[in-house]
Parts: C-alpha cells; structure tokens; sequence
C-alpha cells in the first residue's frame, strides 16, 4: 500500500521538493494511516528526503473527556515519533449556535481554518480516501450545485493534499493493524443524526443493494465531470484578470458589465471561485444563489449599496457597476481561535516555534558538569553564586526538574484566566494582572510564551518563573528553559 500511495503523490506533485507538510491528525484509523505512511515517506534518507512534518489537532470540544483522550494520544504519538505538534481547542458547539450553523459545517470550517493558521500557506494533508469520495459526493448531489461539486474531492486542492484518495477505508483499518497503531475510536461516527453519517451507514448501502457497483460508478462519473470542468476553469483563468477589479483575503470586487458579456455558464462558475476562495475552498452558492445574484446584477444602479446575505456568512454589496463580495465573519473566526490558542508539546531536550509568535522555546536538561559545579552551593543557598554558574535572564531560567509532572511540557499563548504563582510569591496571580502591574504593553502581551506542565503554568516567559518549580537545596537535576526571537 506504501507503493500505491507514493504512485498517487508522484503523479500528482502533492509534495513539495523540499518544506514541511502539516498533517491533520485526530487520531483516528485514517489520520493514523496517513501519518504512518508519509513518516516512511519523508525525512533524511527517505523518498522524499527534505520535507519534513508536523502534525496539527484540532479539539472540537464536543465529547467532553473523549475528546481531551484523542488530543492527548495524539500528543504522546508525535513525542513518540519525534513530529513536531501543534494542539488547539476550540468550542464548536458554542460557535455553530452562535452562528446559526449546523455542527458539521462549523467543525469542518473551525478545522480548516484552525490548520490553515499553522500551515501558514504550507501544503496541509488531510486522510480523505475513496469511500470518503463517494459519501461526498451523494452529499453534493443531495444538495445540488452542478458540475463543479459533482467531480468530489481532487488529489490537490489549493493548500489541501489528499493522499489516500486511491485507497479505502478498510485498507487504512488493515494497514493500522499491520503496523501496531491503536485508532482512536470516535463513536459520533455512527451517530446517523449527522447527514455524511447517515449517508454511510444508510444510504449508500441500499443503493448499493440496488446496484453493488454504485460506488464505482460514482467515481466514473466524477473523473468524466472532471474532464470538462478542466476545461471550464481555463476560460475561467483567461476572463478572470478583466472581471476581477480587486482581490483580498475577506473581499473580491467584480466588474458587472465585463461579467455579462460572458457566457451564464462561465458567469456562474466564475462566482462559484469567487465565493470558494472567501470561504477557504468551498462555495456555498445553489441554483437559487446564482439566481438571486443575477436578479441584483438586472437592478437598477442607486447611490445606496444594495445587499444580498449569501450562507457562510458571505455579503454581496452592489454598488454601481461593481458587485463586492465581503466574508464577515473571517475576523470573527480569527478572534475565536486565537482565544483557545495553539499549544506545542515541548520534549526535553526540544526545541519548538510558539504558534503565532515569533519565539523559539528551548528546554535541555543542564549538563552532569554543570550540576556537580552548582550542586554545592545549591546546599549552602548561596545564591549569587548559583546565579553566576546558573546566570538568569527574563528569557533563560533554571527549574527544579522534580517538580515537573511530566517529561515534555507545552507551550502557547495566554487565555482567559490563565494564572501563576510567581517566584517569591505566596498567591497565585492572574496572567491578565500581572500584564497590568508589570506594565506589559498590550501587543507584547499576546506574543509572550507561557510554558506548561500538564496544567500548571511554571513559565510566564520574560515574566516571571513560578515559585513551585524554583531551584533549593534539594535540588537533584535542573531543566533550562529558554525562549530566543527569531526576528
């Protein structure tokens, strides 16, 4: 199967000649499988020999304990393997009622917003595979949308790699067994309230009892769309440059006249990348959209902006002979994550980037020479001369290694009602607090790294370490930790 795979990266240039992949992980059979397979694929000596990895976990927040299990074996998986990590929570629940949005749309855009923050345009690899083609598309024919959402999903798609797409689902569970990898089990799979669930487990079925080679079929039919929706998307590209008037990440500007000299097919596919591109790859537009956007193309032009609300909380402003399309909720979406921030599992000795920060967090143990020099006059508590073996900067400490929970630590951001017990003091002390009385200005304050152990704050880095974690005479072996800009 390592063969099969590697066949389907070659013909279509998922990787990159050299970088790193992102790979999303939840910790189940699929996203197993493709983590083990790339980690046979790449790194020095491999067949791919400079890209590296790094693997991304989104925590939905949606099955309480479970889900905290998942991002924890997944987090002991990339110390184990030696992958870099990024992990994240975010409450989905809380933001698909917030948004008036199904929990499957507000997950999916959550994650893919959540990796596209790490990626930072980096390619992302995602464990797609036939049988997860085949349920997407009856969900597209389910819902309509015409040719271009009835080719499914492709090998490549803008940052998105797919490269299991020419396996199934009971190649990954074989392939997880035959290696010794324990999935994660998620029960909400077969939970049939879901739509792409009761696709699954009800649907496909009986129309595979109507015809046992539907699935087949289906992915016939896709690669024949395929062909001529190439086709489409090249006079898309050459009508692009003159109906586009400006492009940004949360806005698109479009030249009414210039858009209806053209064909209404190529008009409505050429909205169709619009919309795509604001919603991160995936249009929300139905046959009553287009509609509806034609209807205000015919209006009269006034001097007040007419509006259409579009799903995906998407804006359509007329405004003269200009159509903008405005993406509302992309600093919403933002703000949401950045208050769970990423967290990276710091091994010791390891070094790791902070996520969204320009720092560089480094934990080593001291070395046995540097121990047997300190070591006396740790007994004595003299301290200057600690110091001046052990010198202390705001962005290099020294800690009692006994007092950490655990051998890997993590590393992130701050959040609401984050708190340390700094060095000296007997309270515990909100992080906010601390800001304030150290007058930390307000752009630095969401950059400074804060280091973990399990859930206890023991760096507020450039700040303060805390008390619990300070050297004494007891001190038996000492970790450093250190935090270097790479501005």
């Amino acid at each position: 199967m390592l063969e099969i795979i590697a066949a389907t990266i070659d013909e279509y240039s998922l990787l990159p000649t050299e970088g790193t992949v992102v790979v999303a992980v939840s910790g189940g059979a699929d996203s197993l499988c493709l983590l083990h397979v790339l980690k046979q694929l790449c790194g020095p000596g491999k067949r791919y020999p400079q890209v590296q990895l790094h693997i991304a976990h989104l925590n939905h927040q949606l099955r309480g304990l479970a889900s905290e299990q998942d991002a924890h074996a997944v987090a002991q998986l990339a110390q184990a393997w030696d992958i870099p990590i990024t992990l994240a929570m975010l409450d989905v629940a809380a933001l698909a009622q917030r948004e008036h949005r199904s929990l499957e749309d507000a997950a999916r855009q959550a994650r893919y917003h959540f990796l596209r923050e790490v990626a930072q345009g980096q390619p992302i690899a995602v464990a797609h595979h036939r049988d997860d083609q085949a349920e997407t598309l009856v969900l597209h024919w389910l819902r309509g949308g015409g040719i271009a959402s009835m080719v499914g999903l492709q090998p490549k798609q803008h940052d998105i790699i797919r490269p299991l797409l020419s396996i199934g689902r009971a190649d990954t569970l074989a392939y997880c067994l035959q290696h010794a990898l324990h999935p994660q089990e998620d029960a909400s799979n077969s939970d049939t309230r879901y739509l792409r669930n009761r696709i699954r487990h009800e649907i496909l079925p009986t129309l595979e009892s109507i015809n046992p080679g539907f699935r087949e079929t289906l992915l016939r039919n896709a690669e024949t769309m395929q062909i001529d929706l190439a086709w489409i998307q090249t006079q898309i590209d050459s009508a692009w440059p003159t109906v586009i008037l400006a492009e940004q990440a949360d806005n698109i500007q479009v030249n009414i006249p210039v858009l209806r000299t053209l064909s209404q097919s190529i008009q409505r596919h050429l909205l169709r990348r619009v919309t795509s591109q604001l919603c991160d790859g995936q249009s929300p537009l139905e046959v009553r959209h287009y509609s509806l956007l034609e209807q205000l193309q015919q209006r009269p032009a006034t001097r007040e902006p007419l509006t259409l609300h579009l799903p995906q909380q998407l804006h359509v402003l007329r405004q003269g002979d200009i159509l903008v399309f405005k993406h509302i909720s992309k600093q919403v979406e933002s703000a949401e994550i950045t208050t769970s921030p990423a967290e990276v599992v710091l091994s010791i000795p390891g070094q790791v980037v902070v996520p969204g920060t320009p720092w560089l967090a480094t934990a080593e143990w001291l070395p046995e020479a540097s121990l047997q020099q300190v070591r006396p006059a740790l007994q004595r508590q003299d301290w200057s001369e600690v110091w001046r073996i052990l010198p202390v900067t705001p962005y290099v400490i020294y800690i009692d290694a006994a007092m950490l929970i655990s051998g890997t630590l993590l590393v992130r951001t701050r959040r609401a009602g984050d708190r340390i017990q700094p060095l000296g003091m007997r309270q515990v002390k909100k992080i906010k607090e601390i800001f304030i009385d150290r007058h930390v200005p307000r752009e630095t304050r969401e950059q400074l790294p804060l280091f973990f152990s399990e859930t206890q704050c023991i760096w507020l880095g450039g700040v303060y370490p805390a008390h619990h974690v300070r050297l004494t005479s007891e001190t038996q072996q000492i970790v450093r930790l250190s935090m270097q800009s790479q501005l």
